[in-house]
């Protein structure tokens, strides 16, 4: 069993591979970028910085000709003359390997070098599924510490094919939420390690990832509150913490070091585009405080969080069954699901636009994870153990289907109603 956990994530990038394929023929006759909508935002540093030469973007948004979308995530500064990108350049950053590549191949097979013909895309879909793999990886050693190999395994395929996570390494692999998903699973592995032992190099590490989830998407700060509330669950172990940090401030000061450093590169942007240190780059959205649509964003077949993955219900109800274990990871999980429910129901537009479930919720998953692991193990009466093993079955085979309606097109990215939903399961004629 340990040897399939090992290959869990190697296995997810072969079946991301054949998933690709699929996708491409379900849009081959719609002739459809695969960077597109806020992927292009994210992604769009590269070739205005490595082939325009041009961090002003003016070039880029002349190259639209009437075509222009002033939706693309680019706003004209008036006092420097200059567009703010309102995406952060934090997946731009992690892309560039594989930008570099493609760039490279490109002269090889002919294809014209501008950062968006066939490598480039090719090369953003695979960097997109090779975070999806690397989370994976780092989300089981992650519950190792926790739960035995049977449990890790069963956990690991829920969490990928029971929820959208796998689209989103996938055919939607240009959207953030994936290289998220790895960062969450990657700052799971490192904050209970640093705090066993905070050497030098996990402190750097640990700043190094907190700087790479705030600068691959602001709101995702949130997460950071795993960091300090790990282990808090009273005024006794909130004492401790305190004591621990100030015993080991040089440690702490090392990661503070290394999150500065990388979030250096979002202020320099910043600064650059529009003279300024600190900029709110969503300009002209918001935030409706007073109106957040709470109801809406967890259950509503529109895109509630709960309706197209009831897998995390399972996943709540196992971090109440195995509060015990779990117990160092409840306040601060608990703590971000609600400060990040109230941020993404206030949002002007709670949907998120065009997507294949509620997809602000998709780096979550590595979160949820130990609640349904926690869930499994607890299952002591083999007959419950077949019922939920049953269970998680139908949701894999359930979101499979809804997966590949969505690819198909006949799924709609929003507006979902129910005789919609219904529709999906009749043949068409």
């Amino acid at each position: 069993m340990h040897r399939a956990v090992r290959l869990f994530a190697p296995v997810v990038g072969v079946l991301g591979l054949l998933g690709l394929v699929l996708f491409y023929f379900q849009r081959a006759d719609k002739d459809l970028p695969f960077i597109q909508s806020d992927g292009y935002g994210h992604y769009v540093y590269l070739p205005a910085l490595f082939i325009q030469h041009d961090p002003t973007f003016h070039k880029e948004v002349a190259s639209w000709g009437e075509y222009w979308d002033p939706n693309v995530g680019l706003t004209l500064d008036a006092g420097t003359h200059r567009y703010l990108n309102r995406f952060p350049p934090g997946q731009a950053l992690l892309t560039l390997p594989a930008f570099f590549l493609a760039h490279a191949s490109a002269g090889l097979v002919g294809a014209p070098r501008d950062g968006f013909s066939s490598p480039y895309q090719v090369a953003v879909a695979l960097n997109g599924l090779l975070a999806l793999v690397i989370g994976l990886a780092l989300l089981s050693r992650a519950l190792q510490d926790l739960y035995p190999p049977a449990v890790v395994l069963a956990t690991l395929t829920a969490v990928t094919f029971a929820t959208n996570l796998f689209h989103y390494g996938t055919a939607d692999a240009c959207f953030s939420h994936v290289y998220s998903f790895a960062l969450f699973a990657a700052l799971m592995l490192l904050v209970p390690r640093w705090y066993a032992a905070p050497t030098a190099r996990r402190s750097l590490l640990l700043g190094l990832v907190a700087g790479l989830i705030v600068l691959v998407r602001n709101p995702n700060a949130l997460a950071l509150l795993f960091i300090p509330l790990y282990g808090v669950h009273d005024g006794a172990t909130q004492r401790a913490r305190l004591q621990f940090l100030r015993a080991h401030l040089p440690s702490l000061a090392l990661a503070g070091l290394a999150f500065a450093a990388v979030m250096s590169v979002l202020f320099g942007f910043w600064h650059y585009a529009t003279g300024h240190w600190l900029v709110y780059s969503y300009q002209g959205f918001g935030f409706q405080f007073d109106r957040p649509m709470v109801l809406a964003v967890l259950f509503s077949i529109r895109k509630g969080l709960f309706f197209w993955a009831p897998v995390w219900l399972f996943a709540a109800w196992g971090f109440v069954r195995d509060r015990e274990r779990l117990r160092p990871y409840l306040l601060p999980f608990l703590l971000f699901f609600i400060l990040h429910t109230y941020l993404v129901s206030a949002w002007w537009h709670w949907p998120y636009g065009r997507s294949f479930g509620h997809r602000a919720y998709t780096e979550a998953s590595a979160f949820f994870a130990p609640g349904l692991a926690g869930l499994l193990a607890t299952l002591r009466r083999p007959a419950s153990r077949r019922l939920m093993a049953g269970v998680l079955v139908l949701l894999v085979l359930l979101q499979g289907f809804l997966m590949l309606r969505y690819w198909q097109g006949k799924l709609p990215g929003d507006r979902t109603t129910w005789p919609v939903y219904r529709s999906l399961f009749t043949p068409s004629p």
